[in-house]
């Protein structure tokens, strides 16, 4: 009987297609597969790899070493198998815990296991390029430890600006974090349980995540029938014997939920379609959120911390020390500086001299790692300057001739010009989220606005603002749906719907408004408004001032005037968001405005200053200006 059984299931089998069999279920964890399934599962479109990092440290005398360890694997597979295209590496176990010598945090109990930060972010970077050159294309860093959620931001932030042509991305999800601490400690609150219950450390909240992925790692009957312990035991500000898998479960529930939709959000910004060799958009709901704070790339860890202030009608360059708020420097340049702009790899800042709007014009090439200043370039009126979204050709935006000229990014050389004629004082721009259009702004004859087709090169349309209207900078929204353009002699601010070109609302500000920074988180965009509408010879100590509009409101929420009058004018925002650098025109002076109360420096400097730019900036790239990072 039992010989006839098996023969009928051979049978059976030998009739199942082949191709069914290797789609059938298998293990998502790297570690239990061939290199052949590996391959195939690329292949068959599983490129998104999960590397969960744990960590071998105490949790109070009742829950086992290695609890992040099993925790972190456990909530991977879930959320692994919950994207579905998705495979686990092996989880690392050796992080951060403290230091040797002498015995700090965890380290101070015996089985805890530390690692120079250093080593574990190289082990990091490292594991995540050997899945990248095989195939995976989405590599997520699970951290179950809250001690090092900083360096997997800072490694992701490495391997982006690594990838930046490649299209693969590296994410750390602050999401999983926050919700396995904050947000679960929110769902046991609700229940009843009280912060000196829950804990932060080896607490209820951590217990019972423990219980619902691993029971065997807990001592449940000494647990339950012992005292409450404390930091003497390794346990912080909480009390675990009332743990229980059931509530374990539902902060498993919510991690898991909460991190698969961050995921999902996030690698959505492959949706958006950019133009060839265009850095991928890692969040199209902020499209600025690559130059958040501290999310430097590596090409700039040997920058000066400095300012540079390009002095219009001194033609020099006066350099400040951010963190003293002193001049250190000066230097002469061309003729007529007008902005210094970062260029799109980030290896140069660049000094843009119109010469008074001529053909002598040259630009100055500053090293970010000295300071100093190299050879000009003799170009014809430089005003400003941007980059293609790919970062082939700078776009020398020649003001007086009403034309853009698109040059090598890096000797300067020509490559071709496009007139727009009818965009007189065509001055600033910036990008579509796609990088497939710019918008530039006319700041003469008539107000208007010039959509220009960045692959087709050609001017795509103009858009009139209205009668006397003189449009100064213009930034992109986060979400790139809207372009806001300053307009000086309406007093506020325009907003534009890019794909349709046309006016869509008007925020009014204060007087003469001109330069536009969007602060660093993304959230809100500064204003600096002149307090004069004049091209040239604006007086001093006008009512100038900095309105803040919420991005997602579309509303001012705080004006901030210049204490004793003053003309803010260009510059940007420090790299960790806390000040707003800002040349004062008419006043020959910097601002250095408190993003957070409004509190104003001022630091003298050259003869009516413009566009200037603080270095080094957040961002993988720079579309150019005073730093349009993205």
């Amino acid at each position: 009987m039992r010989s006839a059984v098996r023969s009928l299931l051979i049978c059976m089998l030998a009739l199942v297609p082949s191709a069914v069999l290797a789609q059938m279920p298998r293990s998502v964890f790297l570690e239990q597969l061939t290199w052949t399934e590996v391959r195939d599962a690329v292949r068959a479109g599983t490129t998104t790899v999960i590397i969960p990092i744990g960590g071998t440290e105490q949790s109070g005398p009742d829950v086992a070493l290695g609890k992040h360890n099993v925790r972190v694997k456990a909530l991977a597979q879930r959320i692994a198998e919950a994207l579905g295209d998705a495979l686990v590496a092996p989880t690392l176990a050796y992080v951060p815990e403290g230091n040797l010598a002498p015995a700090s945090s965890h380290m101070r109990f015996p089985g805890t296991i530390t690692m120079p930060r250093g080593a574990f972010m190289a082990t990091l970077e490292s594991a995540a390029r050997s899945l990248e050159i095989n195939g995976f294309r989405s590599v997520v860093f699970l951290g179950d430890h809250g001690g090092y959620q900083r360096d997997l931001v800072r490694v992701a932030a490495r391997l982006n600006a690594a990838w930046a042509r490649s299209g693969s991305r590296a994410f750390a999800p602050p999401e999983y974090y926050a919700a396995s601490s904050r947000g679960y400690a929110a769902l046991l609150r609700a229940r009843g349980y009280s912060d000196e219950e829950i804990g932060t450390h080896a607490g209820l909240a951590d217990t019972s995540l423990l219980l619902a992925v691993a029971p065997q790692m807990v001592r449940v009957e000494k647990l339950r029938n012992g005292p409450k312990p404390g930091p003497a035991d390794g346990v912080y500000g909480g009390d675990p014997r009332r743990a229980s898998a059931d509530l374990g479960r539902l902060g498993v529930e919510h991690i898991v939920a909460s991190t698969v939709a961050a995921l999902r959000r996030d690698m959505a910004a492959r949706a958006v379609r950019t133009v060839l060799g265009m850095p991928p958009v890692v969040n199209p709901a902020n499209l600025y959120g690559e130059a958040g704070a501290g999310r430097f790339s590596p090409v700039v860890r040997r920058a000066l911390p400095r300012v540079y202030v390009p002095d219009l009608r001194s033609s020099d360059v006066y350099v400040i020390d951010p963190v003293r708020y002193k001049v250190v420097d000066r230097f002469a340049v061309g003729t007529g500086p007008q902005h210094v702009v970062p260029a799109w790899d980030l290896k140069t800042l660049w000094v843009t001299n119109n010469a008074s709007r001529s053909p002598q014009g040259s630009l100055t090439p500053i090293d970010p790692k000295t300071g100093k200043p190299g050879p000009a370039i003799a170009v014809d009126d430089p005003y400003n300057m941007y980059f293609t979204a790919d970062g082939r050709e700078a776009i020398v935006v020649a003001e007086a001739f009403a034309r853009l000229d698109f040059r090598d990014p890096h000797t300067m050389a020509l490559h071709s010009r496009l007139q727009v004629p009818e965009c007189k004082g065509i001055n600033h721009g910036d990008f579509s989220i796609d990088g497939r259009y710019a918008i530039f702004t006319c700041e003469f004859g008539g107000g208007r606005l010039a959509k220009i087709d960045m692959v087709k090169r050609k001017v795509a349309g103009y858009l009139r603002l209205g009668e006397g209207a003189m449009p100064q900078d213009v930034r992109v929204s986060p979400d790139g749906k809207l372009f806001y353009v300053a307009d000086m002699a309406a007093g506020g601010v325009q907003l534009i719907d890019g794909d349709r070109f046309e006016k869509v609302d008007f925020i009014a500000t204060g007087v003469g408004p001109h330069g536009l920074y969007p602060s660093r988180d993304g959230t809100k965009l500064y204003v600096a408004n002149r307090g004069s509408t004049t091209i040239r010879g604006g007086r001093p100590h006008g009512p100038g001032s900095i309105s803040v509009i919420d991005f997602a409101t579309r509303k001012v929420v705080s004006d901030w005037p210049i204490p004793g009058g003053g003309s803010p004018d260009m510059g940007n925002v420090s790299a960790d968001g806390k000040t707003l650098w800002l040349s004062g025109r008419f006043d020959d002076v910097v601002y250095a405005i408190d993003t957070a109360t409004g509190a104003v420096k001022s630091i003298p400097v050259g003869k009516e200053p413009h566009g200037l730019t603080i270095w080094p900036q957040p961002g993988r790239y720079s579309l150019g200006h005073t730093g349009n990072m993205r």
